[in-house]
């Protein structure tokens, strides 16, 4: 079940982001704690959603996203943030809670939906995630996020061209 994110479930998506290993220690608390604070403070515009995947209207979240309209860009999102609690990995969590994200954007407009992440080998599975659904890799930024870290760019057209 997908339900908006409330301001409740933020321990439990920093303690989620944490228990996937990408984050370093306290970085899962810095930097999506920090993102969903601002979200549900108003601080993040128009737009800025996060959902949260869970078993029942009374259950844990399993997963989460965070997505965006680009501004200044016609039809354009950006999904920010994407997890899934390792036990609920392989049980099509991640491509529920995608394809909601790809759903809402469509419903609103959405032409185009673009993904970041990280080039390094860690990121493996996360990339053929994207690949496997539709997405293409569409740029790379050696060193971004660190030497060697290189940012991949991913997106999806969500409709056709006009």
């Amino acid at each position: 079940m997908l339900r908006p994110a409330a301001p409740a479930d933020s321990p439990a998506l920093v303690a989620l982001a944490a228990a996937t290993g990408v984050f370093q220690p306290g970085e899962a608390e810095a930097l999506l704690g920090g993102v969903l604070d601002d979200l549900h403070a108003g601080r993040l515009g128009d737009g800025h959603l996060a959902r949260v995947w869970a078993d029942g209207p009374d259950g844990p979240p399993l997963g989460w996203v965070y997505f965006a309209p680009t501004p200044k860009a016609d039809g354009v999102w950006d999904l920010w943030w994407i997890g899934v609690a390792p036990a609920a990995q392989g049980r099509g969590v991640g491509g529920a809670l995608l394809g909601a994200v790809e759903d809402h954007a469509r419903a609103a407009g959405g032409r185009v939906l673009v993904v970041e992440t990280s080039g390094t080998p860690a990121f493996d599975p996360v990339r053929r995630f994207y690949s496997a659904r539709g997405y293409a890799a569409g740029g790379r930024v050696p060193d971004f996020y660190a030497d060697g870290d290189d940012k991949v760019i991913y997106a999806k057209r969500l409709r056709g061209r006009v």
